[in-house]
């Protein structure tokens, strides 16, 4: 990182609406009308809370298409002493977006980077979801196929933690069928058009939902705040084991190798199948090293 220098610009990360155009802080709308340019990630959607509050500054688009031509003229920019704001479609940059790019090149060349907090879909959804979120995983859209979507949910299924995901309205149900199967029907919170006009708030069982979905599915942006379960410890699949006494017993695998390596492969958790090891290894007496 190269030294703060006092002549160049600020880089303000601006929170905006998530829905409701009103849920912006007066501070927000100040540093927009005050920096030199304004790097969007939707430039329409953008240049509509513009005009909605009276903020004559330019607006570029800046999205994962132009990040890193863009990034260089933004820089440019700042190091010439324009301030500079990074907004995203809705809520806090950074999140689900290309923001984080161009922080990190700020930063790196000694920019100063300055947040304006405000909304956000994560922090909405779980004050809403009557899910206790002491501590939370964030997700943002799983994987499109099914097979990757699938790996990622067995990979937190007994973690315990509130899991928070952005879906679109055409993969719902095919992802709820997923959470339904895999993390044994939770409890979801559907958070639907958060703070529009359509806003819905809803939470029961995957099956549930899923049931209610009927025919026509459902429209809007979407987020899921699913609870997963404990580790309880259930008896692990026999081809798990199988894998497990194959890499210690007949290979040699150290201890912690073979589960990471199966924890990569089944999407389970690397401490649970690092205590089958354990057993395994008390039981059988195999090989392996810890």
């Amino acid at each position: 990182m190269e030294p703060r220098s006092q002549l160049s610009g600020t880089l303000f990360v601006v929170a905006t609406p998530i829905g409701n155009l009103g849920d912006i802080t007066f501070r927000a709308v100040e540093i927009l009308k005050g920096v030199d340019v304004i790097a969007a990630e939707g430039v329409n959607r953008t240049r509509g809370l513009c005009q909605y509050y009276g903020i004559k500054t330019k607006v570029r688009r800046f999205n994962q298409h132009n990040q890193r031509r863009r990034a260089q003229e933004f820089l440019s920019l700042l190091k010439a002493g324009r301030d500079v704001a990074l907004v995203t479609n809705a809520g806090t940059p950074g999140i689900s977006d290309p923001g984080a790019f161009l922080v990190s090149k700020a930063l790196e060349a000694g920019i100063s980077v300055s947040v304006v907090p405000g909304p956000s879909a994560v922090t909405a959804a779980l004050s809403v979801a009557g899910i206790p979120s002491e501590r939370f995983v964030f997700l943002g859209f799983l994987p499109a196929r099914e097979g990757p979507r699938r790996r990622e949910l067995s990979r937190w299924r007994t973690q315990g933690l509130p899991l928070v995901l952005f879906e679109a309205p055409h993969r719902l149900k095919d992802t709820l069928v997923d959470i339904m199967e895999i993390m044994n029907d939770p409890q979801v919170a559907l958070l639907r058009e958060l703070t529009k006009a359509y806003e819905e708030v809803r939470r029961q069982k995957a099956s549930e939902i899923l049931a209610s979905l009927g025919l026509k599915g459902i429209k809007g942006e979407i987020v899921l705040v699913v609870q997963s379960e404990a580790d309880k410890d259930d008896p692990l699949d026999s081809k798990v084991m199988e894998d497990i006494k194959h890499l210690m017993k007949k290979e040699g695998t150290p201890l912690r190798e073979v589960a990471t390596r199966l924890s990569e492969q089944t999407g389970l958790p690397y401490r649970r199948l690092y205590k089958a090891c354990l057993e395994v290894r008390r039981l059988e007496g195999a090989e392996g090293i810890e």
